[in-house]
C-alpha cells in the first residue's frame, strides 16, 4: 500500500509554513480526490487554534470564494485543516464525531483525512473538516437564530456576554457581522432567563422550570458524549457550542475539538478514566438534581454502553486505514514513541497508542455504568 493518501490538498502561499499568522493570506488551493476531477481555485488561508498554534504541526482555516462541495461534503466556503498533532492516534476527533452522529445533535461536522502539501512540501496527514458555522448545510438556524460558544479566551474584539451562573463568557459566533448591542442583549436575556429557571425553586417543573428554555435531548447527549470522552474543555471552558433550535430553545452542540480527550490530556483528572468531570460544572450539577433528567441520562447512557464494541471497531478500522500514512507523517513530525505534551502513552508505538485508547474507553464505560 502506498504511503501517501489519495485525498490530497495542496496549498501555495507566499508565506513560509512556520511564519503564517492569523491574518488572512491569499493562496492557491488544489484539492485532489479519487475518481473526481481536481478542484483548483484562489482562496484565503490563516493559522487557527490557541495552544495548538504554538506547536510545530499547525492547523489552518481555509476560505474559498464560492461554495465548494469538497470530498462529497455539502458545498460551503469555510473549511478547517486539523493537524491532530497532540493526538498520535489521529482519531479522537473522528471518534467524537462518530458518537455525535448517533446522538440527538442537530449536526455533526463531516471530514476527510488528507495529505497536505504546503508550497510543494509534504506536511503529513490532516483532517479536512467542515467549519462550525451558521449555514444551511451546517448549523441551520431560524431567521432570528444565533450560534454561541462558551470560550474562556474571548478578546475585546469579540462580541460576548456573561451570565450569573457561568464562569466563562459566551462568545457570539452568529450573527458575527455588525452585531448590535440590542442583539447581544437579546441573546444574553435568553440565557439569563434559562439560568433563572434552572437555578430557581421550580426548576423541575415541566412548564416553569428549565425545560421551557433548554432542549432536553441535545443537553442529555452533549453531556454524555463529553463525560464519556472526559473532555478537558467540556467543563464549559471552551469549544462548547450552543445554538437556537427551531422551537427557540437553547440547543447544545455541535461537538468540536476532541484531540485532547479520551485520556489524552496533560491534567491528571481528565486523564484518569474514572471519576466525573463535566458533571462537576454548575449547570450539570444542578441538572442532575432533577431526578427525571438524571434518570434520562442513565437510561440514555445504556445506548452508548451497549454500542461500545462498535466504537472499538471504528477505532481499529480507521487505524488500519491510516497506518501506512502515519509512518509518512511520523517521518515529518517525529511524534510516535516520543513525549508530545499532552499524551496518554508518551513512548508507545502507533498500535500501542490505538490499544491504549480502546483500553481507556473500556475502563471509562465500566466506571460510568456503575456510577451514573
Amino acid at each position: 500500500m502506498p504511503d501517501t493518501l489519495c485525498s490530497r490538498v495542496e496549498i501555495d502561499v507566499p508565506v513560509a509554513y512556520e511564519e503564517l499568522t492569523k491574518d488572512d493570506k491569499r493562496c492557491t488551493l488544489l484539492v485532489t480526490e479519487l475518481y473526481q476531477p481536481d478542484m483548483s481555485c484562489e482562496a484565503e488561508i490563516r493559522l487557527r487554534g490557541n495552544s495548538t498554534a504554538q506547536f510545530p504541526k499547525r492547523a489552518f482555516n481555509i476560505q474559498v470564494p464560492q461554495n465548494k462541495p469538497l470530498y462529497g461534503m455539502p458545498a460551503a466556503k469555510s473549511w478547517v485543516l486539523l493537524a491532530n498533532y497532540f493526538d498520535k492516534t489521529m482519531l479522537r476527533n473522528a471518534l467524537a464525531f462518530h458518537l455525535s452522529e448517533q446522538s440527538c445533535m442537530d449536526w455533526t461536522p463531516h471530514y476527510e483525512f488528507v495529505e497536505l502539501k504546503y508550497n510543494g512540501t509534504h506536511k503529513g496527514i490532516y483532517q479536512l473538516c467542515e467549519k462550525v458555522e451558521a449555514h444551511e448545510g451546517r448549523v441551520a438556524l431560524p431567521a432570528d437564530g444565533w450560534l454561541i460558544e462558551i470560550d474562556a479566551r474571548v478578546t475585546e474584539k469579540d462580541h460576548f456576554f456573561r451570565t450569573p451562573h457561568m464562569e466563562n463568557p459566551y462568545r457570539i459566533d452568529w450573527p458575527h457581522k455588525h452585531v448590535t448591542e440590542a442583539q447581544v442583549a437579546h441573546i444574553q436575556s435568553v440565557f439569563i432567563q434559562a439560568e433563572e429557571a434552572l437555578f430557581g425553586t421550580e426548576f423541575e417543573d415541566e412548564h416553569a422550570g428549565w425545560r421551557q428554555y433548554i432542549d432536553e435531548g441535545s443537553v442529555t447527549d452533549w453531556y454524555l458524549i463529553n463525560e464519556i470522552a472526559k473532555n478537558c474543555d467540556g467543563n464549559f471552558y471552551s469549544s462548547c457550542y450552543m445554538h437556537s433550535g427551531k422551537d427557540g430553545k437553547i440547543t447544545m452542540g455541535p461537538l468540536w475539538d476532541y484531540d485532547t480527550c479520551f485520556g489524552n490530556c496533560i491534567w491528571e483528572d481528565p486523564r484518569n478514566p474514572e471519576g466525573f468531570y463535566v458533571r462537576n460544572t454548575q449547570w450539570f450539577t444542578r441538572l442532575m438534581e432533577d431526578e427525571r433528567f438524571a434518570h434520562s441520562v442513565r437510561e440514555r447512557f445504556q445506548y452508548y454502553y451497549s454500542h461500545q464494541e462498535s466504537y472499538y471497531q471504528f477505532i481499529r478500522q480507521k487505524a488500519e486505514e491510516l497506518r501506512p500514512y502515519v509512518a509518512q507523517n511520523d517521518r515529518i513530525w517525529h511524534t510516535i514513541g516520543q513525549s508530545v505534551s499532552p499524551y496518554l502513552t508518551p513512548n508507545a508505538t502507533y498500535d500501542e497508542d490505538i490499544q491504549a485508547l480502546i483500553d481507556w474507553m473500556k475502563i471509562r464505560f465500566e466506571w460510568l455504568n456503575t456510577n451514573l
